[in-house]
Order: structure tokens, then C-alpha cells, then sequence
């Protein structure tokens, strides 16, 4: 099963879009942030890179290389969420003014 982004992101801006419909979303996002804390805790580092790596090749027919690049960009991120860094929060702050 394949992603659409443009399809989320066309989501997301609609007019109809609601700080609910935010939360929900988010919410759902919150069941996939455990699994990777879990299975991070669980393997360690180097194999949830391995196996994500694998599931995205096989996913999205990435290269080997493609597929470790996006695996890493992936990790790195939730690392980030994890650790309280609040890019987002930041961004849409300064987007206010």
C-alpha cells in the first residue's frame, strides 16, 4: 500500500480542515511514534534502519541506496520528535508572525 502525500497534504489545507481534524490525524501519527520508540528500545538502531530500509525498498522499489537514505531521514526525524525539538511548532509560530 502506497502513500499519497499530495493527497494528505491536499487534505490538510482544505477549507474544511479543523484543528479536530489536526488532532485526529495527529493521533493516529502518535500509534506509529510508539512503534518506533518500541522497536528502537527493542533492536536498537542499526536493525530498525535494516528493516525499515527493507520495508521502503520493497514499498516504493527504491534502490539499496535510496532506500537507507530515506530509512535514515525517516529515523533521524522521529529522533527529533522524540527528543522535544519543536521545528514544527517553531515554523508555524513564525509563519504567524
Amino acid at each position: 500500500m502506497s502513500t499519497n502525500f499530495q493527497a494528505i497534504i491536499d487534505n490538510i489545507i482544505s477549507f474544511d480542515f479543523s484543528s479536530i481534524n489536526a488532532r485526529k490525524i495527529a493521533l493516529s501519527g502518535h500509534h506509529e511514534l510508539y512503534h518506533f520508540q518500541m522497536a528502537l528500545k527493542e533492536f536498537g538502531e542499526e536493525a530498525l534502519l535494516q528493516e525499515v530500509a527493507k520495508i521502503l525498498k520493497n514499498r516504493y522499489r527504491y534502490t539499496h541506496s535510496d532506500a537507507y537514505n530515506e530509512a535514515a531521514i525517516r529515523i533521524r526525524a522521529l529522533l527529533e520528535i522524540c527528543g522535544g525539538d519543536k521545528t514544527f511548532r517553531t515554523a508555524r509560530d513564525n509563519l504567524r508572525g
